[in-house]
């Protein structure tokens, strides 16, 4: 598979560095130009010269290595600095320095930021575009045709038409209101332009429009100065659209009618609503604003219908410019403002230069950008767990904002289709709000989306791609990539499925069809990566993507036997993995460098960064895929991470798994595991703990650290070296020392006779002996990886002469309380860990590894899964791999799927030569041996082989002591989170768990007396100190607040004792 032919994909998670570039390199310094004059005087007393020509970007000396940012915490950043002249007039003199204007955070070489040293991202926003938009509403009974010019996201221009079939106009600040005819005869446009120009020209309501505009001409003599300001301002918007220069003279009214409106959103907005071509025709500000004037009368005697404002199309992503020019002006101008009082006091006092330079340039002086990128909620800690969840938080979306919650905003529309995922959404309150980019999309430099098509144009030429955005997709005729209806076979001979004005219908086939999606194209990469997706419950297609990132990164792991193909797209559409930048010969290859000797005879060095963890803890290893002597070309993969066999992308492993029942362990969605998987290291999986210490130097309390520590066994300290420090590469296990290390503390006396006395006698200050060792706490043990011992030239000065750290990988095992689950949302917690030999087996002596509930298919309409233990089990005997399309049944026009199962099990009969697998009197399931007795099980059972991984909710991470502690006060249940001392995470499917096993006193424990029933918990307490009896478990108080809240809907509940003797 390492060469085997990909299919088409984009590689869509390289915005935020392409446009941090572009803000960096252009919109920065226009920004800076337009904000910041070239020029301040202050009173007579000197003038400042800002030279905008020699701006300076300097770099800190960080290296951007993940391991480094984590542990020292620190904040590589960009920083910018502008030469300024400042002129004394008194003085006579030239000040020249560079001022620090403004520090933005770097870009590593994996697209993130890196802030407080944790490595962190960027969610995109969608808001709506520049343009005009057309709306009404309800004002004292009468409907109000708008018309609002959206130029950006602070200036908005409103045009209405009320009641009176007055046109009126206004900005976004609401204080004034003008005539719309008065404002186009200020800017020159004549009534014989009006007639001329507009389709009401001759009509009797135009001619009354105009007649009720000269009435306002009088309020407008009142008060003349006010409104000739607010003219001028609406009029220096429409000059303003793109903010990329400023207008400080007087404007010349005659030149506004050669002005037409600059921004290409907007020009494609009127595009749409007026059937203006502007690829042959230049439209200008008169006419554009007669067009709108237009429109609206025609909304007013319905003779146009209002488009819907919720279109995709009217819609762009904000970019990562946006989200900084926000804040970009507050803080240059509080700069700006900080600056002069500095300086005034500068001059007013007799200070050097240099100390000056050090004020203006002190960080504390100024506001960090950094601080805004904290505290943003859009700049978010990046999930690491493996490499698609890494991907998968790159293509996130937020909708336009948190306040809109209802249904309308959160459902999916039909101009969204192809452009955001059709599944992929945030769980719980934020359902809808939180979307996903689909797998092949892209950003325009307007920030809006487009979506690849086949295209071609005759019968006889080959599909080429073509791109198309919402708007444009509206107006032609889509098919999903020969999508058949599945109704009936008569039906579907001459029909076809198309979409077409945000509409599915359907068409004869005989119509020539060019335009075809491809249905990979509507979902995220998450959904791709699941075959049969087509034949699950939508809920648990979402549950089964939603697992794939937050899967555990395993020892050991396979290429599942049933792929979609979508695997080797993971590792284009990754960062992390080391591609060949040059084609040649490998020369040497080894776990932490490559050498590639090119065409031009020049050795390029590759070095693979190693035993690196992620934000999440997950260790970071890379593998070279390629051997000594191998010619590799440009682009080629050289080495994966720990995500990756060769080129595709593996988080788990082909287990055997039974659908039935065994001792009832198996209840609901618990799991009985055999005992082979732990013994092999089937789902283990590696993490890592770092010990930091510091030893002090000081004369008063010194720190020593040396290897003959007392009150120590040898046992314990026999992995350490001369030093006291733990020997790289050796066993630890609980209870050892990793680095011994003692301190001594000055004893106080509350008598200082007796402390005189004891100087005087022993010559100095009687010291305690304190133990500052390092154990390894139960649980924690490992094996020592890497040990750092450093010198940090800023922790001198407080007395610090040493920092040692101590690398720890821990090897996770399977355990009960773990979760382990399908593709297919079926997961589930391990209950019970049986021996394999009691195991029940088939014929051929194979046993199975996972034995689970056959309720959950149905209840939750999983066929999919039923389908991948099937073909898997046939994959498994016929030694081969099976790639298969998620929709080959409507694809084919009838149930292949079905044909290809029992062929694929009847060739498996043929190769065995028993039929113990394919049965035909029990299609699909197999008879089993009882592995206790050796006696047949009566019945028979689904047996197959399935993809399985493991979860990162581990047991060890959720388990805690918990005495008493915090209760909330309404439902007096234990509040959440570990910091906060709260209960423990025992959910639904741990409650299954312990409902296998019958266990009625624990769940009674756990559910009531631990939890809300306050009268069960005080008698818990006194039979634990003074040894009453137990009582039986009260009403909780949650069930006493269910009761309170149907009361308050007004309905009545009474209890009655039903006594069944009596009539």
């Amino acid at each position: 598979m390492l060469y085997s032919i990909v299919p088409f994909s984009l590689k869509n998670t390289e915005i935020l560095s392409i446009n941090y570039i572009n803000f960096l390199k252009y919109k920065l310094i226009k920004k800076i130009n337009i904000l910041i004059p070239k020029k301040l005087f202050f009173k007579n007393y000197f003038k400042l010269i800002f030279n905008f020509k020699n701006l300076q970007i300097n770099t800190t000396k960080y290296e951007n290595k993940i391991l480094e940012h984590n542990l020292l915490k620190i904040n590589p950043f960009l920083q910018i600095k502008i030469p300024i002249i400042i002129y004394s007039f008194y003085k006579n003199k030239y000040n020249f320095f560079n001022l620090n204007l403004i520090n933005f955070p770097k870009l590593d070489f994996q697209e993130n930021f890196i802030l407080n040293g944790l490595q962190r991202t960027l969610l995109s926003k969608i808001k709506r575009n520049e343009g005009i938009y057309f709306y009404n509403k309800l004002k004292f009974n009468n409907l109000i045709y708008i018309a609002c010019i959206k130029l950006n996201n602070y200036n908005k221009l409103f045009i209405e038409i009320n009641q009176d079939n007055l046109i009126m106009l206004y900005d976004n600040t609401f204080k004034i209101k003008i005539n719309f005819i008065l404002f186009l005869h200020f800017i020159g446009i004549t009534n014989n332009t009006l007639i001329k120009f507009s389709k009401y020209g001759n009509s009797i309501i135009f001619r009354q429009l105009l007649k009720k505009s000269f009435k306002s001409y009088y309020t407008l003599s009142y008060n003349l100065f006010k409104y000739f300001k607010f003219f001028i301002k609406i009029s220096l918007t429409f000059f303003n659209l793109n903010f990329e220069f400023k207008i400080f003279n007087k404007i010349s009214l005659n030149y506004i009618n050669n002005f037409n409106l600059t921004t290409s959103i907007i020009k494609n907005k009127l595009f749409n609503l007026f059937g203006f071509d502007f690829r042959n025709q230049i439209i200008y500000l008169p006419k554009d604003l007669i067009g709108i004037m237009d429109t609206l009368l025609d909304l007013k005697y319905k003779k146009k219908s209002i488009n819907n404002l919720d279109h995709f199309g009217y819609k762009k992503i904000e970019s990562f410019n946006t989200i900084l020019f926000d804040k970009l002006e507050f803080i240059l101008e509080q700069k700006i403002n900080k600056f002069k009082h500095i300086l005034t006091k500068f001059f007013n006092s007799n200070l050097t230069n240099k100390f000056l330079i050090k004020l203006l340039n002190n960080n504390k002086t100024f506001i960090n950008f950094q601080e805004y990128l904290n505290i943003n909620p859009f700049v978010q800690y990046l999930d690491q767990l493996n490499s698609l969840s890494e991907i998968i938080h790159k293509l996130k979306l937020s909708k336009e904002t948190f306040s809109k919650k209802n249904l309308n905003f959160r459902d999916i529309k039909f101009s969204e289709l192809s452009k955001l995922c059709l599944i992929d959404t945030s769980e719980g309150l934020n359902s809808g709000l939180i979307v996903s980019l689909p797998n092949n999309i892209i950003k325009t430099k307007l920030n809006t989306l487009i979506t690849p098509f086949k295209f071609k144009n005759k019968e006889n030429e080959k599909f080429s791609i073509k791109f198309m955005d919402s708007l444009y997709q509206d107006k032609t005729q889509i098919s999903l990539d020969k999508l058949f209806i599945r109704k009936n076979l008569n039906f579907n001979k001459f029909t076809i499925l198309i979409f077409e004005n945000s509409f599915f219908k359907t068409i004869n086939t005989k119509i020539k069809f060019n335009i075809i999606l491809n249905e990979k194209d509507l979902f995220s990469p998450s959904e791709n990566l699941i075959p049969f997706m087509f034949h699950n419950d939508p809920a648990r297609w979402l549950i089964g993507s939603k697992m794939q990132s937050q899967s555990v990164p395993l020892i050991y792991k396979q290429k599942s036997f049933i792929f979609t193909g979508y695997e080797q797209l993971i590792s284009r559409k990754n960062i992390n993995i080391i591609n060949c930048f040059q084609e040649g010969i490998i020369i040497y290859v080894s776990s932490y460098k490559i050498i590639i000797r090119d065409l031009f005879n020049r050795e390029i060095i590759y070095y693979l960064k190693n035993y690196n963890f992620s934000n999440q803890g997950i260790i970071i290893n890379y593998t070279p895929i390629i051997w000594i002597g191998e010619r590799v070309t440009s682009g080629q993969l050289i080495a994966v991470n720990q995500d990756f066999i060769e080129n595709e992308f593996c988080i788990g492993n082909n287990v055997f798994i039974m659908y039935g029942s065994y001792l009832g362990y198996e209840f609901e969605d618990s799991l009985i595991i055999n005992k082979n998987l732990i013994e092999n290291n089937i789902f283990s999986s590696l993490h890592m703990d770092i010990y930091e210490t510091m030893i002090l130097f000081d004369k008063l309390n010194p720190e020593f650290i040396y290897s003959n520590i007392p009150k120590y066994n040898k046992y314990s300290k026999r992995n350490l070296d001369s030093f006291g420090i733990i020997k790289k590469g050796s066993k630890i296990l609980e209870n050892d020392l990793i680095l011994a290390k003692i301190g001594f503390n000055i004893i106080n006396f509350k008598k200082e006779s007796l402390k005189n006395f004891l100087f005087i006698l022993f010559g100095t200050k009687l010291k305690n002996i304190i133990d500052k060792s390092i154990i390894i706490t139960s649980g924690n043990s490992g094996r020592v990886i890497k040990i750092e011992i450093f010198i940090d030239k800023k922790l001198i000065y407080q007395n610090i002469l040493l920092k040692i750290r101590i690398f720890i990988i821990k090897q996770r095992l399977l355990e009960i309380g773990d979760k382990i689950w399908g593709r297919y949302g079926n997961k589930g917690v391990i209950s019970y860990i049986s021996n394999s030999v009691d195991l029940p087996y088939t014929k051929d002596y194979i046993k199975p590894d996972i034995i689970t509930g056959s309720l959950g298919v149905p209840s939750r309409m999983n066929l999919g899964q039923l389908f991948e233990t099937l073909f898997g089990i046939s994959c498994f005997y016929l030694d081969k791999r099976l790639l298969i399309d998620k929709n080959i049944n409507e694809k084919c026009n009838f149930n292949l799927l079905k044909s290809l199962c029992y062929n694929n099990l009847k060739q498996i009969n043929l190769n065995i030569g028993t039929s113990t697998i394919f049965n035909p009197y029990i299609p699909g399931k197999i008879s089993l041996i009882d592995g206790r007795w050796g006696y047949k099980i009566k019945g028979s059972v689904l047996f197959g082989c399935s993809l399985y991984t493991k979860l990162i909710h581990m047991v060890k991470n959720k388990i805690h002591y918990r005495t008493i502690g915090p209760y909330s006060e309404i439902t007096q249940q234990p509040v959440k989170g570990r910091s906060k001392k709260g209960g423990q995470r025992f959910g639904e499917m741990e409650v299954w768990a312990l409902e296998a096993f019958g266990s009625a006193y624990n769940l009674r424990e756990l559910l009531n007396i631990k939890s809300d029933d306050i009268k069960s918990r005080l008698n818990m307490q006194e039979n634990l100190l003074y040894n009453k009896n137990l009582i039986l478990t009260t009403i909780s108080e949650s069930f006493r607040l269910v009761l309170n809240e149907i009361k308050g809907l007004a309905l009545n509940i009474e209890s009655f004792l039903i006594n069944p003797f009596s009539r």
